[in-house]
């Protein structure tokens, strides 16, 4: 029998007693008022024990009730606290969600282009404007080649530099790449010239 059934049985068994309580009562009411006072003393002592009873179901029926409220109270609780975890899980979740975009937008903000990036469109740029040009017409193709690779950060100014982040890296690779002999090592500010080492380098790496 389970919870429910036994609920049930309870009620039942209490609308009965009392049912029939009542209905020994309202006899021995009719007995009084047809002056047959001997009868209603025999359906009132009936009553006591049933009434002992019925006290005593009441008792065992509010008992039960209590544990039910009990019970229930405690699975509130328990869903309480599983919503509360399931909040908390959610929060968290949320919380990490949160913190990858802030580190993905901070890793955006702080990402700046590798120096050895500017290799290959260094040595394109000079090929196609045929071995050797001025610097500014090398920066100006390079930053073409790159546009699609160069981030918001490339382009913030550091405090105390006159240059942008991406141009102080390309002047430290052309820098790097006459040390390797890539570049002639006459290449000044104001015109570079690739070596055969460079060309030999493009034909090897470039995609």
């Amino acid at each position: 029998m389970n919870h429910s059934e036994i609920k049930k049985s309870v009620n039942n068994l209490f609308d009965n007693v009392d049912n029939f309580i009542t209905d020994l009562k309202l006899k021995s009411s009719e007995e009084i008022l047809n002056g047959s006072i001997v009868e209603a003393q025999k359906l009132i002592s009936k009553i006591l024990p049933y009434q002992n009873f019925y006290d005593k179901l009441k008792d065992a029926r509010q008992a039960f009730y209590e544990i039910e409220l009990i019970s229930e109270s405690k699975k509130e609780n328990k869903n309480e606290n599983k919503k509360a975890q399931i909040e908390v899980l959610q929060n968290e979740v949320l919380e990490d969600e949160i913190f990858e975009e802030d580190l993905e937008k901070d890793f955006e903000e702080v990402s700046v282009t590798a120096q050895n990036n500017f290799r290959i469109p260094i040595l394109k740029s000079l090929i196609f404007l045929g071995g050797s040009s001025e610097e500014t017409e090398v920066i100006d193709f390079v930053k073409r080649d790159m546009r699609n690779k160069l981030t918001s950060a490339d382009f913030e100014k550091p405090e105390g530099e006159a240059n942008e982040r991406w141009l102080t890296n390309l002047y430290f690779e052309t820098a790097t790449m006459i040390d390797e002999g890539l570049l002639m090592h006459e290449s000044s500010n104001k015109k570079w010239e690739i070596a055969q080492k460079g060309i030999d380098y493009l034909g090897k790496y470039a995609k």
